[in-house]
């Protein structure tokens, strides 16, 4: 890949980093003015149901195969779950510890099942070692994780 068609991408994920940040407060703020902590994570999923919706259309996608889609393996479903349990806990969780504590845990915990994920070529992703240099920078953020609760 291109040097600087990596850094486009790299920019992209640093954006959607940004956007993760502000979205538990953004949910747990509607969730508190709603009445109930439920309601934060279901305007999320129905605005976000909404957008995708719309990038579908602009985007000339179309109706998936449903032939190819039961070929796949039965795990591949769980990502709404993995993002409801992601809104959710963040509904209920930062308003307790604040978004800094909160992220800072949860990219500690992204960063340690990414490393596993890269390392074994979990879901037929290719494998990347775990390096030293990997370790490290866990242990960095472990560290960042400590500082922000903390100190």
């Amino acid at each position: 890949m291109p040097a600087a068609q990596n850094l486009v991408l790299l920019a992209l994920a640093l954006l959607a980093g940004v956007a993760t940040a502000f979205q538990p407060g953004i949910n747990a703020r509607f969730a508190l003015v709603s009445g109930a902590r439920v309601h934060g994570g279901v305007a999320n999923f129905a605005v976000g149901l909404a957008c995708v919706l719309l990038a579908t259309l602009v985007m000339r996608a179309g109706v998936p195969d449903h032939a190819r889609l039961a070929q796949g393996p039965w795990w591949m479903w769980l990502g709404g779950v993995l993002g409801a349990f992601f809104v959710l806990t963040a509904i209920v969780i930062v308003p307790k510890v604040g978004a800094a504590n909160y992220m800072a845990a949860a990219i500690a915990g992204q960063l340690i099942a990414s490393a596993l994920i890269d390392h074994f070529g979990l879901m037929g992703l290719a494998a990347h070692a775990f390096t030293p240099g990997r370790a490290l920078g866990i242990a960095l953020i472990a560290a960042g994780v400590a500082c922000v609760r903390w100190l």
